[in-house]
This record gives C-alpha cells, structure tokens and sequence, in this order.
C-alpha cells in the first residue's frame, strides 16, 4: 500500500509524511497543521496499538500529503499488511451544556464522514488500488480514552454508514479512540 501512495503521491517524503512505528503510538492532531504520530500520549486523540509488534505505517494527510484546499481530507491514514485505517480526528471545544455538545458532535460526524470519504476517493483518483485491502474509516474525538472502535446500532449511525458507502463504496466506519493492528 504504501508504495502505491509513494508512486501516486510522490511529495510523501519529501513533506515527511510518512513513519514507520513496530511499537504502539499516539495521534494528536494542531489546528490547522499536519497529524503528528508520536509515542506522547499527552493531548492524543487516538492509540495505534500494534498486536505483534510488525510494521504499522503511517501517513500524515491532511496538510502534508493532501494540501490542495478544494479537497475534504482526513488527518491520517495508517496501514498494516492488507488492513487501512483512514482516521478523521475532530478536534471539538466541549460545551458545558450538554445539548449543545450532542449538536456539537452531530455536526463534526457529518463533516467526518464526507472528509473520509473525500480522502478515499482521492487516492482512487490517483490510481490507488484498494482491491486486495479492508478499507476502513475512523471518527475519533478527545478526550483520549482507551476503547475500541464502535459504531452504535442508531438510525443516525446507520445513515452515516450509508452515507459513506454512497461516498466511497466502503461500509466499515467507526467511531472511537483505539485501533488495535
């Protein structure tokens, strides 16, 4: 996989975009910056747990390897084997009042989902080939806390999945702060 992105995004390492972790790590997300991987579980959003401790490759999207301001991009993406993860992290400034919060979150899940789907679409743009891969989408929110990825049995979760299948032709999305490779 990641060769086929090299070949088709030939700025991923000369933007830096790119790391290889065989140990777990952490995503944190800047406003307005690039997605960091890094051991520093201060401010993460997500854990990239590796399960054997084999290659977990991770790329940086938003802001590194998608720059273009027309295209809805995800923050990351990372990979193992025959598995991607493309992972939206939304970075939301809770309320205290919770109504304000559900509407909040509401709102972040659609744009998530779209920047997900938008990101996809674009690697298949380029010429992609996600055939022989599990194709998944992650919507992860702080604060950080140690659960695998859900996607709760709701009417509004549902239409998410729907929506993203329309988007991009793939039904995995989830919702959570823990992906375990």
């Amino acid at each position: 996989m990641i060769e086929q992105i090299k070949k088709f995004y030939q700025h991923c390492d000369t933007n830096h975009c790119h790391k290889e972790f065989e140990n777990s790590f952490y995503l944190h997300d800047h406003n307005n910056s690039k997605c960091e991987a890094t051991s520093d579980s201060n401010n993460a959003t997500c854990l990239i747990e590796t399960s054997d401790n084999n290659k977990v490759d991770f790329i940086a999207i938003d802001e590194c390897l998608i720059s273009e301001s027309n295209i809805k991009k995800c923050d990351a993406l990372v990979a193992k084997e025959k598995v991607v993860w493309f992972i939206e992290l939304k970075e939301v400034n809770w309320s205290i009042n919770t109504s304000l919060n559900v509407k909040k979150r509401r709102n972040a899940r659609l744009k998530a989902v779209k920047q997900l789907a938008s990101t996809i679409n674009d690697f298949k743009s380029k010429g992609i080939d996600f055939q022989l891969y599990t194709v998944a989408g992650l919507i992860s929110f702080p604060p950080f806390a140690l659960s695998n990825p859900t996607s709760l049995p709701s009417t509004s979760s549902q239409a998410r999945i729907l929506e993203f299948v329309n988007l991009c032709g793939y039904s995995e999305l989830y919702e959570g702060n823990h992906i375990v490779l």
